[in-house]
């Protein structure tokens, strides 16, 4: 496959730690000509990692589709960090689902999320509800190809500090290598690693 003739990717959530990694290895593969990261504002690390195929896009509004042949969702946020519970449903729901839509209006074939380990739309926890809630919902929109990610603690560069985060990554690269079978999931992974299932189709 040439250039010309690659897949065109969209990826939300592109500042994050495993949307940087996204966008670097989506534009590092020859089978995509193109890669969009939509971000609020332009960012010189992710033009770093282009290789000319990147263009930085603000969230579409209105009726605005995105077309594109794959849709990579990053996005997520904290109770903390967007200030209120509705905030972080704004976000890890609303805008993922939005966002989700407007793919499939432009027509993408696969869709590939990242969502989080024990989310269940039925939990008594408010975190894992509304993670479990943006996946049925998503799964009602008709997506030809939808790949969700549970994944447990992530590992990489964070731009981010969260102390709480923190102490669970030192905690769990310590039990890591006693989690096994059924307990497998709960094992940290790379961002580098989990974008790289998710560009592969692998691991869901």
């Amino acid at each position: 496959m040439t250039q010309a003739e690659g897949k065109i990717a969209v990826v939300a959530g592109a500042t994050g730690l495993v949307g940087r990694e996204l966008v670097r290895q989506l534009c590092a593969n020859p089978a995509y000509k193109s890669v969009i990261a939509l971000t609020r504002k332009q960012d010189e690390k992710l033009a770093a990692v282009s290789n000319g195929k990147l263009t930085m896009n603000p969230l579409p509004k209105g009726q605005e589709m995105l077309s594109c042949d794959e849709f990579y969702c990053a996005l997520g946020t904290t109770i903390n960090t967007a200030g209120s519970r509705e905030a972080f449903r704004a976000v890890d729901h609303d805008l993922v689902v939005d966002l989700a839509t407007r793919a499939r209006n432009g027509g993408v074939k696969r869709v590939a999320v990242v969502s989080a380990i024990g989310s269940d739309a039925n939990s008594k926890i408010f975190y894992s509800r509304v993670k479990g809630e943006m996946e049925r919902d998503l799964k009602a929109l008709g997506i030809p190809r939808l790949d969700i990610y549970h994944p447990s603690i992530l590992l990489g560069d964070r731009t981010e500090n969260r102390p709480g985060e923190r102490i669970g990554i030192v905690i769990a690269k310590v039990i890591a290598p006693l989690l096994g079978g059924t307990l497998a999931k709960y094992k940290p992974i790379h961002a580098r690693d989990l974008a790289g299932l998710m560009i592969a189709g692998l691991g869901v």
